[in-house]
């Protein structure tokens, strides 16, 4: 091996390494955002009032409905029927709270997608963005592809 060929080696090897590095860093970086979108979901709860105070209802993090209460005793006079769908309309209402909570948290880590509908399901495939690849990988992948095909 000429002089030249292992000076080439060891600039190749350093940037090599400082890719591996940043590579490194990145993948430490979204970990702790991560961590912190977790936390900040397991947190994430909500109330709703009906109009007229007959009912409050409480949603966790997943909706689920954590909690019913009769802050006076209005709804004493209201039909079963009617207080039954007050009941469903107001659990609706904390529901989406914590569905706006959730997107709030999601959002940072979804860039350029709209999360609401993500989460909804009514985001479409296509709308979702490709991620870029790291310069690392794009070399690697254009190494082992010399011809410039598209071979994944």
């Amino acid at each position: 091996m000429s002089r030249r060929d292992h000076v080439t080696e060891v600039i190749v090897s350093d940037v090599d390494q400082r890719n591996v590095e940043l590579l490194q860093e990145e993948y430490e970086r979204q970990r702790a955002n991560l961590g912190e979108m977790q936390r900040r979901l397991g947190g994430i709860s909500a109330t709703a009032v009906s109009p007229r105070r007959e009912v409050s209802v409480s949603v966790g993090n997943q909706g689920e409905l954590t909690e019913v209460k009769f802050p006076s005793s209005a709804h004493r006079r209201l039909p079963a029927k009617e207080l039954a769908e007050l009941i469903t309309r107001t659990y609706r209402e904390a529901r989406e709270k914590v569905m706006n909570q959730v997107v709030d948290a999601m959002s940072p880590a979804l860039p350029g997608i709209d999360a609401k509908s993500l989460l909804s399901g009514k985001l479409p495939e296509e709308a979702l963005p490709m991620p870029e690849l790291p310069p690392l990988i794009e070399e690697l992948r254009g190494a082992s592809n010399p011809s410039g095909g598209d071979r994944p």
